[in-house]
């Protein structure tokens, strides 16, 4: 049994709904970058409330699996509904001329929503008689969260809206059949905690998706590929986005031409339309990992993907910090393994 957080400081986050650990595995590691100390109290599987000292907009900016989440008002079981969000103090978090929304996320089998949207809305405008209610363009939004007995009111300014359409592998210039997803690029790299400002490596760049990703959230990147026509071809990608790298490289990533990176995110070369200059994937992966210590700093992060299929032996110079699994398809499962440098 976890325990409970005190009040202060708490904020609420609700995660999509894919069937992996990589979802709840990744809303931690975006906390453990702000605030190490934080603690986490699991209300559903999806649903988490946070005691730490970081803003909620900088998380959900930068997640890739959280769908909403903000400051924490009240959280309570449904048959306290009415007398919970009405005691709120929406005052305190809204001005006195504020255009909201109410949007309630249901995770129950009861029809409860459009009850909870009028009885938030209803308790905002008694509060602040001057509030308007606008569905496009509200300036807070008052969301509500309900999951088996427990109901979550929270406030946020920020909707997630990370365009993962607009950035559809087919949309770019460059596209190759192992690409990956923009979501899934994102999430490998919150989980690499890298910072704002701070350098990430992909040894197997490719089509350039992991460098798109941790260059939008405001990491320095560096690319390598084996391949000339991949390098370009990233190149092409990245700028087709406003974006930059430090540096795509034309090399060999068995004999790293870099010497530093504060991250390293990479997607091994496996299948048919990979190119892996002959070597096994089994042995290109642990020839790889065996070199890749001595580029990234004690307590920092490598975030590999491989086959399921092919294990990892256990590196010398990482600690595995998290192994996670994702579905592609019935002849594919992604391993994610996290490795922590010691």
């Amino acid at each position: 049994m976890e325990t409970p957080i005190p009040e202060s400081r708490k904020k609420f986050f609700l995660l999509s709904g894919e069937k992996s650990t990589l979802l709840q595995a990744e809303l931690r590691a975006l906390v453990e970058i702000y605030d190490r100390k934080a603690r986490f109290e699991k209300i559903h599987d999806r649903v988490f409330v946070v005691d730490g000292k970081f803003s909620p907009d900088t998380i959900l900016k930068r997640g890739a699996y959280i769908n909403t989440g903000g400051l924490l008002l009240t959280h309570c079981k449904m048959e306290d509904m009415e007398r919970s969000i009405n005691s709120i103090a929406f005052e305190d978090f809204m001005e006195s001329s504020v255009i909201f929304s109410a949007s309630v996320f249901n995770l129950s089998h009861k029809p409860l929503s459009e009850k909870v949207e009028v009885i938030i809305g209803s308790a905002v405008k008694r509060r602040i008689p001057d509030a308007r209610v606008s569905l496009k363009d509200p300036k807070k939004i008052v969301i509500g969260i309900i999951s088996d007995n427990h109901l979550l009111i929270g406030v946020t300014d920020y909707m997630s809206k990370k365009g993962w359409r607009s950035r559809r592998p087919r949309t770019r210039p460059f596209f190759h059949p192992s690409v990956l997803y923009p979501k899934f690029a994102r999430g490998l790299v919150n989980l690499s905690r890298v910072r704002e400002g701070e350098v990430l490596l992909d040894p197997f760049c490719g089509t350039g998706s992991i460098l798109i990703e941790a260059s939008l959230i405001g990491a320095k990147t560096v690319g390598i590929d084996v391949s000339m026509k991949m390098c370009r071809g990233a190149m092409d990608n990245l700028r087709h986005y406003g974006l930059e790298a430090l540096g795509v490289i034309n090399s060999d990533s068995l004999r790293l031409p870099i010497r530093h990176a504060d991250a390293m995110v990479t997607d091994i070369p496996y299948g048919r339309c990979s190119s892996s200059r002959g070597l096994k994937t089994k042995d290109l992966l642990q020839e790889f990992v065996s070199q890749a210590g001595d580029v990234v700093p004690r307590g920092r992060y490598c975030v590999i993907v491989h086959p399921k299929t092919i294990e990892l032996d256990s590196p010398e110079a990482f600690d595995v910090k998290e192994d996670h699994e994702v579905y592609v398809h019935s002849r594919l499962t992604r391993a994610v393994t996290v490795l922590e440098m010691r």
